[in-house]
């Protein structure tokens, strides 16, 4: 997948009202996602390192024990195996995330 176009590809629920675009390469993968307001994304973790910016809107985001409203332009890193979340206000959202090594359940 050398090449993408954000319009031709097909969305991903990965939580109520959260939904995504992925595309990867051999070791790491970008999600985009959108957040409806009102979302939760329940407290959660993975082997995978993450690394993702608010492009659109804001996120109340926890990792681990510190908690943070994000705005857009905010950058987040969240270290493998670490409890994270987030939810959304009134806003909705847009966050680039990219994981390492691939996130298989995210590759469809």
């Amino acid at each position: 997948m050398p090449f993408c176009n954000l319009n031709s590809r097909d969305e991903l629920e990965v939580a109520p009202n959260a939904m995504t675009k992925t595309f990867w390469g051999e070791n790491m993968l970008l999600s985009l996602i959108k957040l409806e307001p009102h979302t939760e994304v329940p407290t959660h973790r993975h082997p995978h390192e993450q690394v993702g910016i608010v492009l659109e809107g804001e996120v109340q985001l926890w990792i681990g024990d510190e908690k943070r409203l994000l705005k857009s332009g905010d950058c987040f890193i969240v270290p493998s195996n670490i409890d994270h979340g987030a939810n959304t206000e009134d806003s909705h959202t847009l966050i680039a995330d990219i994981f390492s090594p691939l996130r298989e359940e995210f590759i469809y």
